[in-house]
């Protein structure tokens, strides 16, 4: 088997700097056959080892992520949370030396490469950091650089990465803190409410276009999807009582959304004047046609400076038939704007707006969940 792979250690030099470090490197991965061909809809089994100090030196940590690629090849998993059989992730010194991720699928080498300055982020929450008040010196531990006009050419990083959150099936999600709000990094996949009463799933499309409780599906019914997107929910699930997102966290009101896009973008009004650039700084990058990326082409203007990461997971519609994945993401707002309707956002591959409008309860969208 051969494998395109991109790290995605994307952190920021300004999250190097200022950020609280997370306990996790986020990876992804393109799976290929010998022949080139993307390992679509397959079951992966890697293994993360870190070297340290060379390629070939000590395993000081271990671990392995049972997956399922989606319809493009794509694998995502945390380094850090996934099956440990050596070392412990919080306890590697990142400070101590070169650190090297050493990649096996089953029992093929996939290889080894240096892990560079951004994961040392992770070594960062133990050193003392600052800049002069006039911006010209850079103090790093007990070290001090002369940098002049640092802080007008580095300005602060537009997030950084917050604790996380497990859901009560055990799916871990990043989140990233944006303007005081800390947002999940990803879709969210929960199959139980929050007191742990499952959401009902599987209902035909006679009976999802007539309910009004709780329910979810997953794109086309395919796991792979569930996977990379998150599942899709009614609206009727994000208004229970029980709760849809883990303790402590909840899915934003449009209020709340308005606060991120306007946060991104002084001058979007909420999303629903345009045109705005809220949109290109939340959309993960790259396109399909590239192979580096989830979106079609152009997928316009996208740099997910915001760290937010949305993905084109497409919806359910009111009669339980599924559409645009790859080109548009939608994302419920908790505010209903009537007895039918209730606000959403949008993200879409041809522009880099976000769009704010109201759309019926009974459709499925993504939930991104924001601490309380």
């Amino acid at each position: 088997m051969k494998t395109f792979f991109t790290l995605s250690l994307h952190l920021l030099i300004t999250s190097f700097l200022f950020a609280q470090a997370p306990q996790g490197i986020p990876y992804q991965a393109v799976m290929r056959n010998a022949d080139g061909t993307v390992m679509a809809s397959s079951a992966v089994s890697l293994t993360f080892m870190i070297h340290d100090g060379s390629a070939t030196g000590t395993v000081v940590y271990q671990e392995s992520h049972a997956l399922t690629s989606n319809t493009q090849g794509l694998v995502s998993c945390v380094v850090g949370n996934g099956v440990v059989s050596q070392g412990n992730f919080a306890n590697i010194n990142w400070g101590g030396g070169a650190k090297f991720l050493h990649v096996m699928m089953g029992t093929t080498d996939l290889g080894t490469q240096q892990m560079l300055s951004v994961p040392y982020a992770l070594y960062s929450n133990g050193v003392n950091v600052s800049v002069s008040p006039t911006g010209d010196t850079l103090t790093i531990g007990g070290n001090s650089v002369v940098v002049p006009g640092v802080s007008a050419a580095n300005p602060p990083a537009l997030y950084t990465m917050g604790s996380g959150i497990t859901d009560i099936d055990g799916n871990f999600y990043p989140s990233i803190i944006i303007n005081g709000q800390e947002w999940m990094q990803q879709n969210l996949a929960v199959s139980k409410y929050r007191n742990g009463d499952p959401i009902p799933t599987g209902l035909s499309n006679t009976t999802w276009q007539n309910t009004t409780s709780g329910a979810y599906a997953i794109y086309n019914n395919d796991a792979a999807n569930n996977t990379t997107y998150g599942k899709l929910y009614n609206w009727y699930a994000v208004n229970d009582s029980r709760g849809l997102c883990p303790a402590g966290w909840h899915v934003p009101s449009d209020a709340e959304w308005t606060t991120l896009i306007n946060y991104l973008d002084p001058n979007a009004a909420g999303g629903d004047v345009f045109p705005n650039i809220a949109g290109g700084k939340m959309k993960s990058t790259g396109t399909i046609e590239n192979g580096d990326g989830l979106w079609y082409s152009p997928n316009e203007q996208a740099t997910n400076e915001s760290g937010f990461t949305g993905l084109p997971g497409g919806y359910s519609d009111d009669y339980g038939s599924y559409s645009s994945v790859g080109y548009d993401g939608y994302w419920w707002s908790s505010t209903e704007y009537g007895s039918s309707v209730a606000w959403i956002r949008l993200l879409t591959y041809d522009y880099s707006d976000v769009y704010r409008y109201t759309d019926g309860k009974r459709l499925g969208f993504s939930v991104r969940c924001v601490r309380d």
